[in-house]
């Protein structure tokens, strides 16, 4: 018997917060950029931790939030990740590093939300917004921060306090230069495509078993945030969903491009729902979201 304890919920919905930075970005919706405008034809299937097996040998391993509800933080360095071995898996001359959650979580409630947020959580546009005008840190010693592993107490008193300044000054040397928001399920094949991570929040629930061809079964509420790595077409159209509640919370068999155990795929009709929340965002390093032509099938 798993020996699973489902941590808090963590994704706050905000709607008026959400807005008001998207109305400031220079492209609020994924669809006014290069990328989303684009109407050729899409690969069948695209799977982002291809990029991981061609960069790092191997998948990125499961992450576990522990019980804090800081599933947005974790859910915008999946996705971040993602997007930056994509790069390198496209020739961009840069490093992979692990993304430290600790930061994103405490930016996201006090330097953006202000500091109002009671008890867990943040939105999806604070993290988003934490790493494009701060920026991210890897997991390593930045001086006398050992953030080599998540540490539940540090994501907590973080959570309440904000980021230490200093690390907000070593963060603002690697931003993320674009962020923008998924409407649908078609941008965020588009985005998959085009090598951009995805964090999706919503009140949608999941079983934890997953079935024959690695599909979990929508049910029930929980307001979460995941990562959006990949999606297949054909006769069961969906998206593969990284959590970040370790390799045991979910059973069953993976699906489609051998994926790992920390996730599972769901419906593009129960993704396309999920993304009307309107705080479901792609992560580009570049400036802009410019088209980028990547032969999936040859990675």
């Amino acid at each position: 018997m798993s020996d699973f304890v489902r941590p808090p919920d963590g994704w706050l919905d905000v709607p008026d917060a959400v807005a008001a930075v998207a109305e400031a970005l220079p492209c609020g919706w994924f669809g006014d950029t290069e990328a989303g405008a684009d109407d050729s034809t899409l690969p069948k299937s695209v799977y982002l931790w291809d990029a991981a097996r061609k960069v790092l040998g191997g998948l990125l391993p499961p992450r576990n939030q522990g019980q804090v509800g800081s599933c947005v933080s974790f859910a915008a360095a999946r996705a971040i990740e993602y997007t930056m071995l994509s790069e390198i898996a496209k020739g961009e001359p840069e490093a992979f590093v692990t993304v430290a959650t600790e930061p994103i979580y405490a930016g996201a409630r006090v330097e953006v939300g202000g500091g109002k947020l009671r008890g867990d959580g943040a939105f999806g546009a604070a993290a988003a917004l934490w790493v494009k005008d701060w920026g991210v840190l890897s997991r390593e010693f930045h001086g006398a921060y050992d953030l080599t592993a998540y540490d539940e107490i540090r994501c907590r008193e973080w959570g309440r306090d904000g980021c230490p300044d200093v690390l907000e000054k070593v963060a603002k040397q690697h931003p993320i230069k674009a962020i923008t928001r998924i409407q649908n399920w078609g941008d965020a094949k588009r985005a998959l495509a085009n090598g951009y991570g995805i964090s999706l929040c919503s009140n949608q629930g999941f079983a934890m078993t997953r079935d024959a061809h690695g599909f979990a079964r929508a049910s029930g509420k929980m307001a979460h945030a995941m990562a959006l790595a990949g999606y297949q077409t054909g006769a069961k159209e969906g998206g593969r969903i990284d959590n970040s509640w370790g390799a045991s919370a979910h059973t069953g068999p993976m699906g489609e491009g051998d994926p790992g155990p920390e996730g599972f795929w769901a419906t593009a009709e129960v993704i396309d729902r999920m993304l009307s929340s309107g705080d479901c965002w792609a992560f580009s390093a570049f400036e802009g979201f410019p088209k980028r032509t990547i032969d999936w099938g040859n990675l």
